[in-house]
């Protein structure tokens, strides 16, 4: 199963780029866990550390689509080196801000401007995968592992800031991840030679027109990976809490993690023959299916093998999400049309984490996971209708 990803790494210049993005992603899943622990410890409010993490986040994901395009136009280094650079100094300044118990206000912008500088790395890295390896069985596998890459963040972000911030400091979790952030973010930058060239004009001619209609979908349906993701993370909370076991939630959640993880492994070692947008569909329609079972179980045990079969159709369904942008969307538009699709995932989290919070309030957690469901069952009508655009979109895309 591992044969694929050995042959990836041996391409010349991706084992480092891929280490960089690795690097660089880590404050997606360290800065809003950080600033909640910090600020709720400081102010004593979770309300305020909430918006202003809130803020960081919905920064990241109204700038990443311009980011895309600039990248799309210009190249990454640009940007990489100044994005770090200010997204680092704005963390900073939040710190600083923080500890001066400086106003409100204050913390709102530092957080503004250190969720949107921020570079979207991910969307970097799988743009330069496919500069490197073109179109094919192989860029479907590097996909995959970015997949893996993300459920690698997000698996040891939370612990390592929670740690720091628990054993060494509030501060130190959020320091730790913007130093990351700023190595990783350089450290790409000064990849020349796998950055994909800005084609934003090309003799005189004007960037190929975008497919909107496709993106628009495929970021709906990032937007109700997002919602239940972050849905299902706050009721799982909430069901251990009530069944005494709360100190379990991490762990539950890691199985779940790790379940995408293994299916991300398997599913870029497959050589697929289905069309992407079948896989996508497909994707979608398991994923409501394994969500399904959440609102019946019983026991934090069951709870955790029900989100490992949930977790085995997250990794692959992104994958697919991720492999239609690249079918249907012109090669110099692809970085700013993957932004889109993690937008809709950004963006959907916090709504997600609103509504299940509101749902558990009102009905309890196990009666509470019926909005995932609810969600998933809705991702996989809109994969039917992206299917519909899939082949003259992707004509359209490729002439």
């Amino acid at each position: 199963m591992l044969k694929p990803y050995a042959h990836l790494m041996r391409r010349p210049g991706a084992g480092a780029f891929f280490s960089a993005g690795i690097l660089g992603r880590m404050p997606i899943s360290m800065v809003g866990l950080g600033i909640v622990i910090l600020i709720a410890r400081e102010s004593g409010s979770y309300g305020l550390a909430g918006a202003v993490s809130g803020v960081a986040v919905i920064a990241g994901a109204l700038t990443g689509p311009v980011q895309g395009r600039l990248v799309d136009r210009f190249g990454q280094r640009t940007l990489l080196l100044v994005g770090s650079l200010i997204c680092t100094v704005g963390l900073a300044a939040l710190l600083v801000a923080v500890r001066a118990d400086a106003p409100t206000w204050t913390l709102y912008a530092l957080a503004f401007i250190t969720g949107g500088t921020r570079p979207q790395v991910g969307s970097f890295v799988r743009a330069r995968w496919n500069h490197l390896l073109g179109r094919g069985r192989a860029l479907q596998t590097a996909f995959a592992l970015e997949a893996v890459g993300d459920e690698v963040v997000f698996i040891v972000g939370p612990v390592l800031v929670t740690l720091l911030a628990t054993a060494v400091s509030p501060y130190a979790g959020l320091a730790v991840a913007g130093v990351l952030g700023l190595v990783g973010g350089l450290w790409l930058a000064l990849l020349r030679a796998s950055d994909p060239p800005g084609r934003g004009k090309a003799n005189g001619k004007e960037q190929a027109p975008m497919p909107w209609a496709s993106i628009l979908l495929l970021s709906i349906i990032g937007l109700g990976l997002g919602a239940t993701l972050g849905g299902a993370e706050v009721i799982t909370v909430a069901f251990t809490t009530l069944k005494g076991q709360e100190s379990m939630s991490g762990v539950v959640l890691a199985v779940w993690a790790f379940g995408s993880l293994l299916a991300g492994l398997w599913y870029g070692s497959v050589h697929w023959r289905a069309p992407v947008e079948r896989r996508l569909l497909i994707g979608t329609i398991l994923l409501a299916i394994t969500l399904a079972p959440l609102p019946f179980v019983d026991s934090v045990v069951l709870l955790g093998v029900v989100l490992f079969g949930c977790g085995m159709t997250i990794a692959p369904t992104m994958v697919a999400v991720t492999a239609c942008v690249e079918e249907w969307v012109p090669p110099e538009r692809l970085t700013e049309a993957i932004t889109w699709t993690v937008t809709g995932i950004l963006l959907g989290v916090a709504p997600g984490n609103a509504a299940a919070g509101h749902a558990v309030d009102l009905w309890g957690p196990s009666e509470a996971y019926w909005v995932p469901v609810g969600v998933g069952i809705a991702c996989a009508f809109v994969a039917l209708a992206a299917t519909a655009f899939a082949r003259p979109r992707t004509m359209f895309a490729h002439n």
